[in-house]
């Protein structure tokens, strides 16, 4: 994956400190920074969420994925030695800003104000290693779009992880 392709969008919010967590020996991919962080309940390591991915994949959906939150250092796993990566855990407050995968779709305050509130997706392309974010709403869908002055932002889309999707809940 592109390192930080999820970047946090820094408003004056509380931000909760990063966790430190685990990394099995031997992962096939490294976690980047600004990458979604997989925490399976009752397993003792993190690992990316792109990990096993198909062509491409949307993600994250509040039924079917437990996410850690996102990667703010790049892992340090090898194939003999466990490692360690910082994630900062999804908590009330904190967005985030990613490229949408349609510019068309949010090229005007007017448009992109239209689709603030909406449940979106992340579309990852295993191709480009690439997150963008998906203009669509679903209600099982991980992600929320926040406001956002797009002259501030150019090319950018303000989002909010659900609760639901961390591994804590």
């Amino acid at each position: 994956m592109a390192k930080n392709d999820i970047t946090i969008f820094d408003d004056a919010t509380y931000m909760p400190g990063a966790k430190r967590f685990k990394v099995a020996s031997g992962t096939t991919s490294s976690i980047n920074a600004g990458e979604l962080v997989r925490k399976s309940l009752g397993q003792p390591y993190v690992s990316a969420w792109t990990i096993g991915v198909a062509a491409s994949a949307l993600a994250p959906e509040v039924t079917t994925d437990v996410l850690a939150g996102l990667s703010m250092t790049t892992s340090t796993e090898t194939a003999s030695a466990v490692g360690e990566v910082d994630v900062l855990p999804i908590a009330p407050g904190v967005t985030y800003l990613c490229s949408p995968n349609d510019a068309t779709q949010w090229n005007t305050q007017a448009k992109y104000d239209a689709l603030v509130g909406d449940r979106v997706l992340l579309n990852y392309a295993v191709t480009t290693g690439v997150f963008t974010v998906l203009h669509t709403d679903g209600s099982f869908n991980g992600c929320v779009v926040e406001p956002l002055d797009i002259i501030k932002h150019p090319g950018k889309v303000r989002f909010s992880l659900r609760r639901a999707l961390s591994y804590t809940n």
